[in-house]
């Protein structure tokens, strides 16, 4: 099915049809302005979204929706499918009468996120995704927002950005969504908007809106903050913020992530994860200073985090070639990040976890993933890795019915890598590719897979 026309209408007896008239076992959440049923349309999962047809509710959340996606393509934003705005007949009773009344339906359709929203993976004290996925969630907000606020025609504020409203696909790619009281702007000041009721969601709201009503660029990039400080601390973060200092916070959150990092204790996948951690808490800190001026412009976080980004690619290569400490530290060619793959376990249903590798050569690898056991799914299973580069394998455990005994666990995981040429494409990626005495193969140690039993 080709997304690209995302002007596309859908007649409302297909959506009827598609999502049984609506029912509660095709419903997969519910918002503010409406209801989201899981479909299947021209054979691609899609997500259904209904506006509540309440009385007295105007077209302003659909119109906005629907105007501010149909412009926008970018890897970071939820994708629009097609829309309806019809109206149907109802018969409805009403003191003991039958009585006709019109109903207008206004759907908009989007494309289907297997990973659900970012708010179901974040816990009271901490998130069930391990660092590099969080770090490529932070990543992607940022780079979803840049786009809204700098790369269109028109600027485009989202006003509710939050963790239910950042949506993650099978690979944990994250993308904006829900930006039905999105505001177009034509210049880069500040908006005074009247209103009757806040319009957003408490703790993701700045302080200048919440008093003065004042809406800005600053506005999303205060709840940008409010997001990563919970996806790094848990639910309980603002409870622990306001009770401590600043550096006594940094201290905690740090620690918590030492901690949770120390299976990659003193390799470089270790050192960047910590980088990164440190960097994404800082920004997200001076995004929700109270004062607007003192917080950094989103165009500015995504230039941070590539100057980051460039200085991590400088130590990989440095390392790579024995410059640190005038030695080479790690023998091997590929680093895995973690040590273990931990899968919490539950009964008939899939479980992903991801595994991030690091190209620590400056030189082009091959890789292949090998796993002794067909109930486990890997994407991709195969690749080309770029100098002192990183990609992310995403690994899912098929549905089972019941874990092994006591969760026990002997299943490993297998990375085998090879120096390639930079023109090897990953079709050209066999067995012989790493058992070639004219290449240097080196295989990642073995990865235990460990499930976790879930409370």
């Amino acid at each position: 099915m080709d997304f690209s026309d995302v002007s596309t209408v859908i007649s409302l007896p297909v959506l009827v049809k598609i999502t049984d008239n609506f029912s509660d076992k095709k419903s997969v959440g519910k918002g503010a302005y409406g209801e989201v049923y899981k479909a299947l349309y021209n054979g691609q999962e899609i997500a259904v979204k209904k506006l509540h047809p309440l009385a007295g509710l105007n077209d302003e959340p659909f119109d906005n929706e629907f105007r501010t996606l149909s412009q926008i393509q970018h890897q970071n934003v939820v994708q629009l499918i097609g829309y309806c705005h019809e109206s149907r007949i109802n018969y409805v009773k009403q003191d003991k009468e039958i009585i006709k009344a019109t109903v207008k339906e206004r759907i908009l359709c989007f494309e289907y996120m297997k990973g659900g929203s970012l708010e179901k993976y974040i816990k009271d004290d901490f998130c069930d995704l391990d660092w590099p996925i969080c770090y490529k969630i932070i990543r992607g907000a940022c780079e979803g927002l840049n786009h809204l606020h700098n790369e269109l025609d028109e600027t485009i504020y989202h006003l509710d950005l939050k963790p239910a409203n950042i949506l993650l696909d099978e690979d944990l790619t994250p993308k904006l969504a829900d930006l039905g009281i999105s505001r177009v702007v034509y210049t880069t000041r500040t908006h005074h908007t009247e209103r009757l009721t806040l319009q957003g969601t408490l703790g993701y709201m700045p302080p200048e809106y919440i008093d003065h009503s004042d809406i800005s660029k600053k506005f999303d990039v205060y709840s940008l903050g409010g997001v990563i400080i919970r996806l790094m601390d848990g639910n309980k973060c603002s409870t622990r913020y306001s009770g401590m200092g600043a550096q006594e916070y940094i201290k905690h959150v740090m620690e918590n992530w030492e901690r949770r990092l120390q299976g990659t204790s003193r390799s470089q996948p270790h050192k960047i994860g910590i980088l990164q951690a440190k960097m994404c808490l800082d920004i997200a800190l001076r995004c929700v200073e109270r004062d607007r001026s003192k917080r950094p412009t989103i165009k500015e976080i995504v230039g941070e985090l590539e100057e980051l980004e460039a200085k991590i690619k400088k130590m990989s290569l440095d390392q790579s070639k024995g410059t640190v400490g005038q030695t080479r530290p790690d023998t091997r060619v590929v680093a895995a990040d973690p040590k273990e793959l931990r899968f919490l376990f539950k009964p008939r249903m899939d479980i992903s976890t991801c595994l991030q590798l690091t190209n620590l050569t400056d030189g082009f690898l091959a890789f292949k993933i090998k796993i002794n056991q067909s109930k486990y799914y890997t994407q991709p299973n195969k690749g080309i890795m770029e100098p002192c580069s990183r990609c992310y394998i995403s690994v899912t455990l098929r549905a089972q019915e019941a874990a092994p005994p006591n969760m026990q666990c002997n299943d490993m995981f297998i990375v085998e890598s090879a120096n390639v040429h930079e023109e090897f494409t990953t079709d050209e990626i066999t067995e012989e590719c790493f058992q070639d005495d004219q290449v240097m193969a080196g295989k990642v140690e073995e990865l235990p897979i460990v499930y976790v039993a879930t409370n």
